[in-house]
């Protein structure tokens, strides 16, 4: 006898399991992990540390260099200083594993308490643990010690050296700063700039971070923090003098990106607020953002204009911060964000000057002598400007013509300058063929669009294939039919 389908259906019916407890806890740690390590829980005074912040890698960091057993690896990329040229190698980076680790800070017996929580989590990685990172130290009351230890350890994190800097930039899924790189220091000699722009903008800095200006400033009541807007053409050194400023300062530098589509009003001030100490903080592009009418140039974007004004003005406060935003479109901004009191000043970087074309010249031949009338670098910057007419030369093309040169004589450079026209002939004609696909491409989508718009609809016609309609005259001919659907 055949069993009816819901009779099927309660054989195969599993018993109901009886719903899981949610995970909750009202201590920092299990108490069980401090078996064998004569701790009292009862006498301790804990700290936890958010797991994936920038304190939790410090923290770990400081604790595995102390620590002889339980490590993790990871790959990473380490730049050799000194050796093989400065190249970046992969090597196997030492990280701090699970367990309970004891360690000294001053003196005084402290433990790091690291362990996973809860299940496997799915992340977009793949299968995940939760960790934790709790910091325990003997005695109740002792917060101070524990806060000690961190301080000093962000005080080394933000340290700079006249050699180099960190390049820091702002991690948005997880709200914190993140170490991308140590850069080497460039003097500001290196960065070829006309010399009435590299001494205006030098003065005014030297200027700011003086002892007697920041007395004016408190002594005036007024924030004590300096914005510039440096603007112009892409490759006109911009970045290079950010990185120059960040060397003679001894600050390191935090870029900031607001256009990631998860940046929100409250990110970015978090970003403003909690940026490392002794540091000069960049917002890139700011003209990818919005639009002289304040209209957004990124839909998915959740930021708004206000969100990005409450944010500049809050840069620093009264700590002597020292702002910059890149543009290549000064003209697109509102002027509200450049105004008097959000931006102090403006500098622009426009394309190569005849006097650049000679500091260029030499400095990738210093043999040559730029002050001499006749000598290679006067001859190379002549030359160029005779070549050029009415026509326009970025450094960024100066540069590369330098580096394509840079196995041959300072005579034969200085000599050569139409491969520099020819380069950039090339350069356009290129840049002209993919502007008109482009706009082939956006062309054909729209008619196909059209298409599928008029043909598709009411009387069942089907929208012709683009594919079909560039086919080859070899190929055979394509015979368009329409179809009439009867009632």
């Amino acid at each position: 006898m055949t069993s009816s389908p819901a009779e099927s259906f309660e054989a195969l019916d599993m018993p109901m399991q009886p719903p899981r407890a949610l995970l909750h806890r009202t201590e920092p740690f299990v108490r069980s992990l401090l078996r064998g390590h004569n701790l009292n829980a009862d006498e301790l005074t804990t700290a936890s540390v958010e797991a994936g912040s920038e304190l939790y890698g410090l923290v770990c960091a400081h604790v595995a260099k102390q620590t002889d057993a339980s490590f993790t690896l990871e790959i990473a990329n380490d730049q050799d200083d000194e050796g093989d040229g400065g190249r970046s190698r992969r090597v196997a980076a030492v990280k701090l594993g699970l367990g309970l680790f004891p360690f000294k800070h001053a003196g005084a017996d402290m433990f790091a308490l690291h362990s996973t929580v809860g299940e496997p989590q799915g992340t977009d990685c793949g299968v995940g643990l939760m960790h934790e990172l709790v910091l325990l130290t003997p005695g109740k009351g002792n917060v101070a010690r524990i806060k000690g230890l961190c301080d000093e350890l962000l005080a080394a994190a933000d340290k700079t050296d006249v050699n180099f800097f960190t390049v820091y930039r702002w991690n948005v899924e997880h709200g914190h700063w993140r170490r991308d790189a140590r850069v080497p220091a460039r003097p500001l000699q290196s960065v070829v700039l006309p010399e009435a722009t590299r001494a205006k903008v030098v003065d005014d800095v030297m200027d700011f971070v003086s002892e007697e200006t920041a007395g004016w400033y408190r002594e005036h009541g007024i924030p004590y923090k300096r914005a510039y807007l440096l603007w112009g053409a892409p490759g006109s050194g911009k970045t290079s003098l950010v990185q120059a400023l960040a060397g003679r300062l001894r600050r390191n530098v935090c870029y900031l990106s607001p256009t990631h589509p998860k940046m929100t009003d409250d990110n970015l001030k978090n970003a403003v607020q909690r940026c490392p100490a002794n540091s000069i903080l960049v917002l890139e592009d700011v003209d990818a953002l919005f639009g002289a009418k304040r209209e957004k140039k990124v839909d998915q974007s959740p930021l708004t204009f206000s969100g990005l004004l409450n944010a500049i003005d809050g840069v620093g406060s009264a700590t002597g911060q020292i702002f910059i935003l890149t543009t290549n479109h000064r003209e697109q901004l509102d002027p509200a964000l450049i105004r008097n009191g959000r931006v102090d000043l403006h500098v622009g970087f426009g394309a190569a000057t005849a006097e650049q074309m000679r500091q260029l010249f030499a400095q990738f031949y210093p043999e040559a002598n730029p002050e001499a009338a006749d000598g290679l670098a006067a001859r190379f910057e002549a030359r160029l400007v005779a070549a050029l007419g009415a026509q326009e030369v970025s450094m960024a093309a100066l540069q590369h013509y330098f580096i394509l040169m840079r196995k041959r004589p300072a005579e034969e450079a200085a000599d050569g300058v139409q491969a520099i026209l020819e380069e950039m002939a090339e350069r356009k004609m290129k840049e002209g063929a993919a502007a008109k696909q482009a706009e082939a491409k956006e062309e054909a989508t729209k008619k196909m669009a059209d298409g599928v718009e008029e043909g598709g609809a009411g009387c069942g016609q089907a929208a012709p294939e683009p594919a079909k309609a560039e086919m080859k005259p070899a190929a055979a001919e394509a015979v368009h039919v329409h179809v009439h659907l009867g009632k």
